[in-house]
């Protein structure tokens, strides 16, 4: 498994992280502790690509 390949994988889990935890807004908003999210690198580029935003208080949630 390549590294693009690895990411991609983990952009998923964390996408599925916060469906389960229904973090879609920022009343529901979870830090990535909460989530067990533990890979910066790929929730930064979900954040980037307007996947996922950062609340003023270090929190997430899926845009959906």
């Amino acid at each position: 498994m390549n590294v693009v390949t690895a990411i991609l994988m983990s952009k998923k889990k964390i996408i599925k992280l916060f469906e389960l935890s229904k973090a879609f807004s920022a009343d529901s908003a979870r830090t990535l502790d909460e989530l067990g999210i533990y890979n910066p690198e790929a929730t930064f580029e979900l954040v980037y690509d307007n996947v996922i935003t950062a609340t003023e208080d270090g929190k997430y949630y899926l845009n959906k």
